[in-house]
């Protein structure tokens, strides 16, 4: 009998890293399982069969029918990470939130209509050379782009497209990332588990990760602050930092409804992942 559903989508954007190590660790623990497309509309969702969140990695597509999907499933039985983190994870209006908290977090401006900001304004807001634009419902790299002084008509199209269908989010471009780089800290099951590298990633680029490497005491206590007040509730969780133009590190991205874990870079990462759901497993209602 199935015990746990793997949510995934019926055509991936792209391969996913985590799941030969995912699967192979469950199959060890002996979890039977089924991998699903969210968006297949033959799978019966309503069956009372807890759910994983994996690599639902289109759903920025559809966000509306994915957060509709969501609570269908949290409805008939538990789902990892709970309903409430990843609905609360949808956008990344977050970003706004956590410096009211005190967490160290890039800067970020909200745009959701025309008129827009120009590029010049929003370079000297944000006191960057380089500026990124991003869909404020977004995985990957999808429509994420990078822009320098000049290119205002390129730079007003793309915040066209972008609220055309949502809001859109302006930063500035962290050089950081290209030697220290974009620092991924994995969290699972209430401790950090490991971290890696990952170099600089626009649309249509190719993910190039390394690792694992060692984090910080800061880059820790910054991760345990974005995530605190959900920490008791989470299987798993990445945060993504960056560090300042002063060396001090700064959110990038919370992510908790379906990254990339890097299982494969850090040795016994997957075992412990699937104990932590086999232990939720055990304590899941009677089906």
């Amino acid at each position: 009998m199935i015990a746990l559903r793997i949510a995934s989508c019926v055509t991936l954007p792209e391969p996913d890293p985590d799941a030969e190590p995912l699967a192979a660790a469950l199959a060890a623990a002996g979890v039977e399982v089924a991998v699903l497309g969210w968006d297949d509309p033959e799978v019966d969702w309503d069956a009372p069969i807890p759910t994983l969140l994996r690599s639902t990695w289109n759903y920025p597509l559809a966000p509306e029918a994915f957060a509709a999907w969501l609570r269908r499933v949290g409805a008939a039985a538990p789902l990892w990470n709970p309903l409430d983190v990843v609905l609360g994870n949808l956008s990344k209006r977050y970003l706004l939130e956590l410096p009211e908290r005190g967490v160290a977090t890039v800067p970020t401006r909200w745009i959701e209509r025309a008129p827009w900001p120009t590029l010049a304004s929003l370079r000297g807001e944000l006191g960057a050379t380089r500026v990124v634009a991003k869909p404020a419902v977004g995985a990957g790299s999808l429509d994420t782009e990078r822009f320098v002084a000049g290119e205002d008509a390129r730079f007003a199209a793309h915040l066209e497209k972008l609220t055309a269908r949502g809001a859109a989010l302006v930063q500035p471009y962290v050089e950081s990332v290209h030697d220290y780089g974009e620092r991924s800290l994995v969290w699972i099951d209430g401790q950090i588990s490991h971290a890696v590298r990952k170099t600089p990633r626009f649309a249509g680029d190719v993910e190039q990760v390394e690792g694992p490497l060692p984090f910080t005491d800061a880059e820790a206590a910054l991760a345990a602050a974005a995530l605190a007040p959900r920490t008791g509730s989470l299987l798993y969780a990445r945060v993504d930092l960056a560090r300042d133009a002063a060396g001090a590190p700064m959110v990038m991205e919370v992510e908790l409804i379906e990254p990339s874990l890097f299982f494969a870079k850090q040795p016994g990462s997957a075992d412990r992942f699937v104990t932590a759901v086999q232990r939720r497993l055990a304590s899941a209602p009677a089906r």
